[in-house]
């Protein structure tokens, strides 16, 4: 899967319903099938129904537990979905999903829920470290329909990203300092200096770094202290959303900035990025 760098390698790749499962198979138990319920090794390999019974008589299929699991979309169509995701710097909308893989609308935006969910899960667990640099943006999310059309409104979202590449976007009831110490103790490990503008919200981040910050109504940059990498992840990030969705609801705006940060955080590694998905289905 790492030496795939291009769709046409990539259709080759996931062509037959029988290579996508022996992929997922050998991503799942490279040490052997191994029963979900009871983790044994004592499994039987039915051909006729393409799935396996374990000792302890449970039946299980390779798509058992996963986010494939109990849909009617074949996973051909499933894996060109995540890798499409995957590789579109800016996103990629439903409508979009649908013209490549000729499923529904409906359908298309199941999968690319489906498939942010298991981004989220990848997203978890990992620290920041280093130098990072935070800031705020007010980004405009529908909140619902009314007679007059979406009424829309601005959420507070609060972005972290360290040097070395690793990016994390999340909302935040609003900007207060309390708030803002939350998401750092979420998302923040080892941290040696913290970059920010002058806002107040911020001031309480030294307990976790040194904390520097740049007057914007003077300089954009002094040296090493400036926001320049989370303000350029906020205008990609504005532009996928306008360009690309054209507008978000504000109960899935989380769902598509996790997909942003992800793609963020392994933008130079985008081969590999298919089977870090694959492993949190």
């Amino acid at each position: 899967m790492d030496k795939i760098t291009s769709l046409v390698e990539a259709r080759k790749e996931f062509a037959t319903q029988e290579q996508c499962e022996k992929h997922l198979r050998e991503m799942r138990w490279p040490d052997g099938v191994t029963c979900p319920r009871c983790g044994s090794q004592h499994v039987t390999y039915m051909e006729s129904r393409r799935k396996w019974q374990c000792e302890c008589r449970y039946q299980f299929s390779v798509t058992a537990g996963t986010i494939f699991h109990k849909t009617y979309v074949d996973l051909p169509r499933w894996l060109m979905a995540i890798w499409l995701v995957c590789h579109s710097p800016k996103g990629i909308s439903s409508k979009q999903i649908q013209r490549e893989l000729g499923v529904t609308y409906k359908t298309a935006w199941y999968m690319a829920t489906r498939i942010r969910r298991a981004i989220k899960t990848a997203n978890s667990g990992v620290k920041l470290g280093g130098i990072v640099e935070a800031d705020t943006t007010m980004v405009q999310a529908a909140q619902g329909k009314r007679k007059a059309g979406w009424a829309h409104d601005g959420q507070d979202v609060l972005g972290i990203v360290s040097r070395d590449g690793v990016l994390r976007l999340e909302v935040v009831k609003d900007l207060s300092s309390h708030e803002i110490m939350r998401v750092f103790a979420k998302h923040v490990g080892l941290v040696r200096r913290i970059f920010t503008d002058e806002a107040v919200y911020f001031l309480n981040t030294h307990r976790f770094a040194p904390h520097e910050t740049v007057k914007h109504a003077e300089r954009y940059a002094l040296g090493q202290i400036h926001i320049n990498h989370v303000e350029n992840a906020w205008s990609l990030f504005k532009r996928g959303l306008h360009g690309v969705y054209h507008f978000v609801s504000a109960k899935y705006l989380q769902d598509y900035l996790d997909e942003f940060a992800f793609r963020g955080s392994h933008r130079n590694e985008r081969a590999a990025m298919v089977n870090l998905v694959l492993a949190c289905c």
